[in-house]
């Protein structure tokens, strides 16, 4: 089936190819129709699905209707009878269950066949596709992404018939509309891709991107210069036309009065297309870009887009010239007139907020940035720019660029540029790096102050890749963070701004603990073993990561097993009992009690000492101590002093042990 119509933007063409995959699975699933393979595709004008080896029709069933018990009265077996439509009672068949005799009725059920079925549910599937946008056109009652011009579906080389938003479906196809609009028949797949094929429709997206990238390819060598990767720009230039064909131009030289960042900028992300580097690593002034037509004679072509660049760098020029006339200290003033969240005040007080931040985190990292503090608070000075209004993606670099020409150090405009897109391999901690983790802080608490939701698989504030940014960074970094400290401290800077907040940090604990979890499993990690690790009031990334890279290792060895086989039973006893209360050594009446109680100290001791290691031979011993304890003290003791004591000894042992870990349950 290939439902084709006017221009589907890229991120339009990933969802329905998802959408209809979905259903159509489902659809086969729940009415259990056999296939082999089930495919997608989509271009700028068609999205297309194939699925392989359908059955024809679905196979006859007999279903067994139960009746009366064969004890019942004549009147309940004759109702029964009526209600099947049964004339004769010979009809009937008796079965046992349990020790029951019954009447049953076999009926022969014969499925609809497959394009009875989905001439019914297709038009339904469409109808349920919820695209982030869509549209109504003429005057149907059915929504798209864009107005449908034609739908194609084909099964057994028969039109599976349907009417879809004022379109009757049948067995054609269009070629690439650049060459022409006549309609071609198709009546199999494997016909359908070859004659796309030969009117200059290439189906596949993989195929398009790696027809683009073989000729960016072959222009690199021709050239000696390298291309900017982008594997993004290419899988959206490929996702806007059918047929790329790649032609190459050249900008002015003086053009290169504008930074390097903003022009590749300029040329990839507004006008999708492709820039080089030089040799020695500079940007090239060649560009490339694709077009859904073959041309011959395409100086035309060249010299126009070229002409389009131009103009853009002059508007670039233009927003640099009237951005440069406003000051730093204006602009933070002008910040005062833009609300960070509602109720959470402007982003003039954010700007302030992220300062202290700075500070804060300059000090548990042991840098000093005093040289530079006072100017952190221009951070975000940029977000009043004209540049950044015509660039919202180069936040950060724009305010650097800014920085540098007002004549700040290179330290603090290096700092505002990688703000967002801090270079981990870096591998330094420094002003760049305080500042990024300020940013961040401040936003992710902050909408947690702002009492908004999150809800599905959406994430418009960007909250969950803010947190897992930060874990990633923390990590990476090797530093240890805890998150309450931050927490307590962002508090403190909102009241001293008179702006009350109110959030439980628990809930913070336990969004973090679920982006956690997802990274941890990424990296290989068992669900259970990093459970074992998260606390429900902490979260400290990079020491929750060594507790379970530790935790890890240790079980996997012999001891490790043989101690995790003793907690489970240490574990069993406390599940319904466990006493928090000084413990009285006089009460002691066999050895193995006392004997535990010092591996308790000891191990506890070795906790203050080295948290970030475990000692298998203070964990063997108490493994043996356990085993012993359980196989000769008898713990509910009739002696209730008793027993309360050596219930409290084994609770005393569980804490002792989770200071290293919270062990995975039985």
């Amino acid at each position: 089936m290939e439902l084709y119509g006017e221009e589907i933007p890229p991120s339009a063409q990933l969802l329905g190819e998802s959408e209809l995959k979905g259903s159509i699975e489902k659809l086969l699933i729940d009415k259990k129709i056999n296939y082999s393979e089930l495919q997608t595709f989509s271009t700028p004008r068609r999205i297309t699905i194939v699925v392989s080896n359908l059955e024809k029709q679905n196979s006859e069933k007999i279903k067994e209707i139960r009746g009366p018990s064969t004890q019942a009265n004549e009147t309940a077996l004759k109702g029964f009878l009526r209600s099947q439509g049964i004339k004769n009672e010979r009809d009937l068949l008796k079965k046992k269950i349990k020790d029951k005799e019954y009447y049953f009725f076999k009926q022969k059920v014969v499925e609809k066949n497959i394009v009875e079925i989905l001439a019914e549910e297709i038009p339904i599937i469409l109808s349920s596709i919820r695209w982030k946008k869509s549209m109504r056109w003429s005057s149907i009652e059915e929504k798209w992404s864009r107005p449908i011009r034609n739908i194609l579906c084909v099964f057994n080389r028969k039109v599976i018939k349907f009417p879809f938003a004022g379109v009757n479906s049948n067995s054609y196809t269009f070629p690439n509309y650049h060459y022409s609009s006549k309609k071609i028949k198709c009546e199999n797949f494997k016909y359908y891709r070859k004659v796309l094929e030969d009117h200059y429709v290439i189906l596949d997206s993989n195929d398009r991107q790696q027809k683009i990238s073989q000729n960016l390819e072959k222009f690199c060598k021709q050239k000696k210069i390298e291309l900017n990767k982008n594997e993004e720009l290419i899988r959206r230039v490929s996702d806007s036309i059918e047929w790329p064909n790649l032609f190459f131009g050249s900008f002015e030289k003086s053009d290169y009065s504008l930074p390097e960042f903003l022009l590749t900028t300029i040329i990839s992300e507004k006008q999708d297309n492709f820039s080089f580097k030089n040799q020695d690593g500079d940007l090239s002034n060649y560009f490339g870009f694709a077009s859904n037509v073959e041309l011959k004679n395409f100086k035309n072509l060249v010299r126009g887009n070229q002409a389009v660049l131009k103009a853009r760098f002059k508007d670039a020029e233009f927003f640099i010239e009237e951005d440069k006339k406003k000051s730093f200290s204006e602009r933070l003033e002008m910040l005062s007139s833009i609300i960070f969240y509602d109720n959470l005040g402007t982003l003039r007080e954010r700007a302030e907020r992220i300062q202290k931040l700075c500070e804060i985190f300059a000090k548990l990292n042991k840098i000093s940035i005093d040289e530079n503090l006072d100017n952190l608070l221009f951070s975000n000075v940029d977000l009043t720019t004209e540049l950044v209004k015509e660039y919202p993606s180069l936040q950060g670099y724009v305010g650097g660029f800014y920085a540098n020409l007002f004549g700040m150090n290179k330290q603090l405009c290096d700092a505002i540029s990688n703000q967002y897109k801090f270079n981990l391999d870096e591998k330094k901690i420094n002003l760049s790096l305080v500042l990024m983790l300020s940013q961040k802080f401040d936003s992710f608490f902050g909408f947690f102050f702002s009492k908004k939701k999150i809800s599905g698989s959406g994430d418009p504030f960007g909250v969950r890749r803010t947190v897992l940014s930060i874990i990633n960074i923390l990590i990476e970094m090797k530093i240890s963070l805890d998150f309450s400290k931050i927490f307590d401290a962002i508090i403190s800077l909102y009241k001293s701004q008179g702006i009350e907040v109110e959030s439980d940090f628990s809930g913070i604990v336990e969004f973090s603990n679920k982006r956690f979890t997802n990274f941890l499993l990424d990296k290989g990690f068992n669900l259970d073993l990093i459970r074992s690790t998260l606390e429900e009031n902490e979260f400290n990334p990079f020491e929750l990561l060594k507790k379970i890279n530790l935790l890890d290792v240790f079980l996997k060895t012999r001891i490790g097993e043989d101690f995790y086989k003793s907690y489970k039973r240490l574990n069993s006893i406390l599940k319904e009992d466990e006493i928090s209360m000084n413990i009285d050594k006089t009460l002691f009446e066999k050895k193995d009690e006392a004997k535990l109680y010092s591996d308790v100290i000891v191990l506890n001791k070795h906790f203050n000492e080295k948290k970030d290691n475990i000692n298998n031979n203070f964990f063997a011993n108490i493994s043996n101590s356990i085993n012993n304890f359980l196989d000769n003290v008898i713990v509910n003791s009739e002696d209730q002093k008793v027993r309360n004591n050596r219930i409290a000894l084994l609770a005393e042992c569980k804490r002792t042990i989770n200071l290293f870990f919270t062990l995975p349950k039985a």
